[in-house]
């Protein structure tokens, strides 16, 4: 019955909340449309917790300095890992294939946040990594990366992604491990969501390095080791 009652109440606040926020398109910058941003990520956080019994807990945010550009290497388990992270870093970006930015408001939408556009499918990612990491740093703004690509569930093994050795290659942007136990609690595909605590650990930087398999290493370390830890410690993951 939790389940029913937070699902509905997030989908219905989420509906009237993108309704409202499209007042702030034709506003000048990105800031009010961000905001609003972070507001619904306050709101579905505090859903979470009174409805669904689900408790948040981000550890070593001090990690995360802001104004500051910089590549939050995460763990990818569930829809609440990027709503998270927003509320975190509030002013944070992330990679978006071109494609999207065809579809209509979608399109308008990241063009106003400033995303970052890639073409994934010609296999040249990498090379566009300089212009995205110029870009980052000028505006000052932490970049979220997944190395798994796509939300994994838990137990999958995914072959990691090697965008973020890329972007961190030249020394110039510092690489922010996150860990997380998320996908035991609004786990990818399910309905359900089961009470107790998601925890997100952000970690010190990672050694930056020129060597692919060194630092490809330290993510599986340091984000995926990690969060089978996190998922381990949690009475969720004996029960289930």
């Amino acid at each position: 019955m939790r389940s029913f009652l937070y699902n509905t109440s997030f989908y219905i606040l989420t509906l009237v909340w993108a309704t409202g926020l499209l007042i702030t398109l034709p506003m000048r910058g990105r800031k009010p449309l961000a905001h609003g941003i972070w507001l619904w990520t306050c709101m579905v956080l505090w859903l979470l917790r009174v409805v669904a019994g689900i408790k948040v807990d981000v550890r070593g945010a001090e990690h995360l300095p802001k104004d500051t550009a910089l590549i939050i290497v995460s763990k990818h388990m569930s829809d609440l890992d990027p709503i998270v992270t927003y509320n975190v870093a509030p002013n944070m970006t992330a990679l978006a294939k071109k494609e999207l930015f065809r579809i209509p408001v979608i399109g308008l939408l990241l063009r106003k946040l400033k995303v970052a556009r890639i073409d994934r499918q010609s296999g040249t990612a990498h090379q566009e990594m300089p212009r995205v990491v110029r870009n980052i740093r000028e505006g000052k703004r932490p970049l979220v990366v997944y190395p798994e690509g796509t939300r994994a569930r838990v137990g999958e093994k995914k072959r990691l992604k090697s965008g973020a050795f890329y972007l961190q290659e030249d020394g110039v942007l510092p690489a922010i491990p996150m860990a997380t136990n998320s996908g035991l609690h609004w786990p990818k595909g399910r309905f359900r969501r089961t009470p107790g605590t998601v925890v997100y650990e952000i970690g010190t930087p990672l050694a930056h390095t020129k060597n692919k398999a060194s630092f490809m290493a330290e993510v599986e370390e340091k984000v995926i080791m990690r969060s089978e830890q996190l998922m381990q410690e949690d009475p969720v993951y004996s029960k289930g």
